[in-house]
């Protein structure tokens, strides 16, 4: 064989030493994660527990979501306000229990898992009983305490607005710091729901010394997982909202529901 013909030879050894090279890396398959995610107190979606860590409705759909598809999530807790300016500035993975919008789907997909409706949880005690959203609306010394960060619903976030142009809101880091502001009397009311106000109640002493005004009742929301468009793949995203149809198709949604709530609050609760 010439020169010529040995060199031909050499190229193609060559070339296939290196696709041999490549097939293990090829036939890898692409790993899901590890994907921070964001958590946040808020009743029984999520809360510490004393030498466990954080436990909650949240965590358990997580945790289950990262079993069936194999994804690797790096929980952890963070103020509600900062989590969202983390995921709209590209600095986040996901967070859980996010209500959708319009602007946020400018940067996050959804997988809704959970669907509800907030109620105005006031007071008892005050000098004159308020029942209803126009009395509250009609008494200028009363003031809402709300969440930073938080959406309740297009009809509850327009009142929030009026209530705000009057200097009548006052946000803070948490729900659980909300409650405790308006037990102590420096607010007269706050907004929840039933699939966190149990354990929000107990927390802050207000069980049984509240009235539940449930002013907009087609005011529903639905909620789920918020995953940045720009840091998790969309086949990744895909996987999490495959585990979740499935989860709400075999019942494990309303299972890890019903772990911590009533029957009828755990079925009020699935999308």
């Amino acid at each position: 064989m010439g020169s010529e013909g040995m060199g031909k030879v050499g190229m193609w050894i060559a070339a296939v030493c290196l696709v041999a090279a490549n097939v293990p890396a090829l036939a890898q398959p692409t790993v899901c994660g590890p994907y921070r995610v964001a958590l946040y107190e808020y009743g029984s979606l999520a809360f510490r527990r004393e030498g466990q860590g954080t436990g909650g409705i949240d965590v358990d759909i997580v945790d289950e979501v990262g079993r069936r598809t194999g994804c690797k999530f790096e929980t952890f807790v963070d103020a509600r306000v900062r989590t969202w300016a983390d995921l709209a500035h590209g600095a986040l993975d996901m967070t859980v229990s996010a209500i959708e919008t319009d602007e946020r789907n400018g940067f996050a997909r959804f997988v809704i898992y959970m669907s509800g409706r907030n109620r105005l949880l006031v007071r008892e005690g005050l000098p004159r009983p308020v029942t209803t959203l126009e009395a509250f609306a009609e008494r200028s010394e009363l003031r809402l305490a709300i969440v930073k960060g938080f959406r309740h619903g297009p009809q509850w976030d327009d009142w929030i607005a009026q209530l705000r142009q009057q200097g009548r809101v006052d946000e803070y880091a948490d729900a659980g710091m909300a409650a405790r502001l308006v037990a102590l009397g420096r607010d007269a009311a706050f907004l929840s729901e039933p699939v966190v106000w149990g354990r929000i109640l107990a927390d802050s002493k207000l069980k049984g010394r509240v009235t539940v005004i449930d002013a907009f009742p087609d005011d529903n929301y639905a909620a789920g997982f918020a995953i940045s468009r720009t840091r998790v793949r969309e086949n990744d995203a895909r996987k999490i909202q495959n585990a979740v149809a499935a989860m709400r198709a075999d019942g494990t949604l309303y299972k890890i529901f019903s772990a911590y709530l009533t029957r009828a609050e755990a079925l009020s609760s699935l999308p």
